[in-house]
């Protein structure tokens, strides 16, 4: 595996919050995966929603970013520099990458 491309990171939360958030069903992109999050409940109940979707805990997250770790993989954030040219051209490309 090469070496990342310098250029902005994400810090570790960040990098849990997009996890946790790509995980949640029906979630737009916001200005970013924390403040997402911390509106989702109140803009599922504003929109009419009949139950509040399971949001994919910080530890269940967190357990997933540790299994990438051991398998040698990491996650890659769409704001960052090495993130795949390939998966930029796409439409509504994924915020994380693995």
């Amino acid at each position: 595996m090469s070496a990342p491309a310098a250029g902005p990171r994400l810090s570790d939360r960040q990098r849990l919050s997009w996890l946790r958030l790509i995980r949640t069903p029906n979630v737009d992109r916001f200005g970013s995966a924390e403040a997402a999050l911390e509106m989702l409940p109140e803009l599922m109940i504003s929109g009419g929603a009949n139950r509040i979707v399971r949001i994919h805990s910080a530890p269940e997250a967190e357990a997933e970013l540790e299994a990438a770790r051991r398998a040698g993989a990491r996650f890659v954030g769409i704001c960052e520099a090495d993130y795949p040219s390939m998966l930029k051209t796409m439409e509504n490309q994924p915020p994380l990458s693995r």
